[in-house]
């Protein structure tokens, strides 16, 4: 699919290799980068995982020798992809001036820990220091109050993702244009990504503005997470809470028995621990309700529909030998190079990258990235939906068709509005055979079409792949569904809840000992969305540089299964070890925390290097009295302290967390805050630009829109005339 790109990869973050790892996935030619002596990480489970498909090329960007080498590289390059702040590309003659001069057809994206031109921008990029900048350790739910640590990388995993798509649109737009130019992101903005989900502030309507937490109380969550009869737990989502547990025939069994107050969330508790787990399963998937276990982090390898699916690959690695690895969660209709083991060190580096590359358009540039861009979206709920709202916000034009009752998931608000920004919306009973001419010229004017419903009753209102095609053979097409296509499971309902539980995440973010946790926000349907817009991206970069549109898919099960990026079953059958949070949910070890201070602030280190370390034991003494030395210091003098001794950390932004990012002046004016207009809601402030494109603005036009808000005026583009709309309106076709 990506078979013409050539893209230079350096950096040894996860955020850097996993995007490197998707493009190379997606048949891109991938050269990885590395010092003398290679990345420290090989021989582990996530080098092998994260750098599959990838050449290895060893160069010492400390000499001008090294430097010289990669700029012969670069002359052959599409894509530079790195994780150096400004100014260390700057020393390396990399900044984005620079390239422009010397490569004007390439797209850089540099993976930073705050957006470029953030006064954070040269700080450690360390996913726990960047969560504690961004406020992010004030949303995760614990069992103690103060900031809480996450185990699940969030900002590392949605800054891939984003770096991957941002690379891809910018490529769109040199199509148009023939110059390359900056497609930037951070784990910051990985990080805002998600948060939409929580963090927004509207001036009225039906959802009030999150209230302000507790500082000093805890906020343990088990939305519908029961621990059962052996021990083990499952975790449900019923999204309305109409499910009447009392229906289950294991629970008359239960009533029979014992006088249990189902009225009470306690009597639902000790319903579910009376009974073994597979029984409640059985009866909860029997009623059509979505569940699963909760399993340990890297079993959801071993699951079946995984196995069946595709997204567990077996691969000879050079170093730990036959493994089966967490696969991409992409499946395709284009022949894709998976399976392909990293490299050994240097292996492939020296491909001739030497001929100059295909040519480019040499158009006016767009006013915005994806300016032009078509893109009808059919999805509801999150997992899919807002990957085309971020498209939006990149330019595309984006009409979201929805029921005339509106998106199913109009009731929880900050949701609606988190994945349906950047749209215009069109209400349509596509129930009604006559929405099927409608809906025709709708698909005939897309570039792209998207949905995530489930197969069955998409094929019954036209929206199988056969029948998209039917009418737009040449159409990019994308779904999303909950268990993949492949398996036995293709029709099963799916929520972002159940799969953070199969896929170990809510035993992690728990820490050790405890029991697991609902994650918040909704970390695999975020996840899910911004891997179709990768998806998206690379089918639709692929149809206009001279391919075809091809039909791609993701899962959240294969998103769950992507996730288990740093563990690997090994050749034993055994799965590779990896870190885990402590049980008080400040950390991972004494050099990677956060630690109390006596003015009760809290303060984030990240100690990796051995000298990073003795300089952190220099400071706090023993590390058995590291967190009594800091509980004695303000958090200023500590946070000073650690700066003096070149140990990275950074002040927590706690309490109020939301409040002030949206009041930051400098987030504001960096257009990390959206602030929209909208019918329902008066003026909507959200996370705002995801990437920085230098020349070119992301612009906020339309907040999310009103059921149906824009039918007129889509009608009319698509050559209806104001007699038929208001013919398809009395009729109760179009709302």
């Amino acid at each position: 699919m990506l078979g013409d790109l050539r893209i230079v990869e350096i950096g040894e973050g996860m955020a850097v290799q996993v995007a490197g790892l998707m493009l190379a996935e997606l048949g891109a030619d991938v050269l990885k980068v590395e010092r003398p002596g290679g990345d420290p990480a090989r021989g582990t489970a996530p080098f092998a995982n994260w750098n599959r498909g990838k050449r290895s090329l060893v160069l010492d960007l400390d000499t001008t020798e090294g430097l010289a080498a990669l700029t012969g590289r670069l002359a052959g390059a599409d894509v530079l992809l790195h994780q150096f702040t400004p100014k260390q590309a700057e020393a390396l003659a990399l900044a984005d001036a620079s390239l422009a001069a010397s490569f004007p057809r390439l797209v850089t994206c540099g993976i930073t820990g705050s957006p470029h031109n953030h006064r954070d921008v040269e700080r450690s990029a360390d996913d726990l220091l960047v969560a504690a900048r961004v406020g992010a350790l004030y949303e995760n739910d614990g069992y103690r109050g103060g900031p809480i640590v996450y185990r699940y990388r969030q900002g590392s995993w949605a800054a891939a993702h984003l770096a991957a798509s941002g690379i891809l649109a910018r490529l769109v737009m040199r199509l148009q244009s023939g110059q390359g130019g900056a497609a930037h992101t951070s784990l910051f903005q990985g990080f805002l990504s998600t948060l939409p989900l929580v963090w927004a502030r509207n001036s009225e309507g039906p959802m009030p503005n999150p209230p302000t937490y507790a500082p000093d109380a805890p906020r343990a969550m088990a939305q519908q997470l029961f621990q059962c009869q052996d021990g083990d737990w499952l975790q449900i989502m019923d999204p309305t809470r109409q499910f009447d547990y009392a229906t289950m025939p294991t629970m008359w069994e239960v009533m029979a028995e014992t006088d249990i107050d189902l009225e009470t969330p306690e009597g639902v508790e000790d319903a579910f621990r009376r009974r073994p787990r597979d029984r409640w399963i059985a009866d909860l998937r029997a009623a059509d309700i979505a569940v699963e276990p909760a399993y340990p982090m890297g079993e959801v390898l071993r699951h079946p529909e995984v196995e069946a699916n595709g997204f567990v690959i077996a691969v000879d690695d050079p170093h730990l030998g036959r493994t089966r690895q967490p696969n991409v969660p992409f499946h395709t209709d284009a022949d894709l190079p998976q399976g392909r083991p990293a490299p050994r060190l240097g292996e492939g580096g020296d491909a001739d990258w030497t001929p100059p590359p295909a040519a480019t358009g040499k158009g006016a540039a767009p006013a915005e990235i994806l300016e032009g861009v078509r893109v009808l979206d059919l999805g509801m709920f999150l997992a899919g939906p807002m990957g085309p709202s971020m498209m939006g916000d990149m330019g595309a034009n984006v009409i979201k068709v929805e029921a005339l009752t509106g998106d199913r998931i109009r009731f929880m608000h900050r949701y609606y509005q988190a994945a349906a920004r950047s749209k215009r919306s069109l209400a349509l009973d596509l129930t009604k055979p006559e929405a099927q001419p409608i809906l025709e010229r709708l698909i005939r004017w897309a570039e792209v079409v998207h949905h995530n419903m489930r197969f069955k009753g998409a094929a019954k209102l036209g929206l199988s792949e056969e029948g998209i095609r039917r009418y737009n053979p040449d159409v990019a097409f994308n779904y999303v569904s909950a268990y993949g296509q492949r398996g036995s499971r293709g029709n099963w309902p799916g929520y972002d809840s159940i799969f953070n539980a199969i896929a170990g995440w809510e035993f992690e973010n728990a820490g050790e000992g405890n029991k697991p946790v609902f994650n918040r926000p909704g970390t695999m349907d975020v996840t899910s969305a911004q891997s179709c817009l990768v998806e998206i991206m690379a089918s639709l970069y692929a149809k206009r540089a001279g391919g075809r549109g091809h039909t791609t898919q993701t899962s959240l099960l294969g998103v769950a299964a992507f996730t288990q990026g740093e563990r690997l079953i090994g050749p034993d059958g055994n799965l590779t070890e990896t870190y885990h949070l402590t049980g008080d949910q400040t950390g991972f070890s004494p050099y990677h925390r956060i630690f109390e201070c006596a003015d009760g602030q809290w303060v984030a280190v990240a100690a990796h290097k051995p000298e990073q370390q003795a300089a952190l034991r220099d400071l706090l003494g023993d590390e058995a009295h590291f967190e009594a030395a800091a509980k004695v210091r303000t958090a200023a003098d500590l946070l000073a302290a650690l700066e003096a001794a070149g140990v990275p950390g950074d002040m927590v932004n706690f309490e109020d967390a939301m409040n002030r990012f949206f009041d930051d002046p400098q987030n504001r004016d960096l257009n990390l805050v959206s602030v929209l207009p909208q019918p329902l809601y008066g003026i909507v402030e959200q996370p705002g630009a995801f990437w920085h494109f230098g020349d070119v603005p992301i612009v906020f036009k339309r907040c999310a829109p009103a059921v149906g808000q824009h039918s007129d005026e889509i009608l009319r583009e698509i050559g209806y005339s104001d007699a038929e709309i208001a013919g398809f309106r009395e009729a109760k076709i179009v709302g």
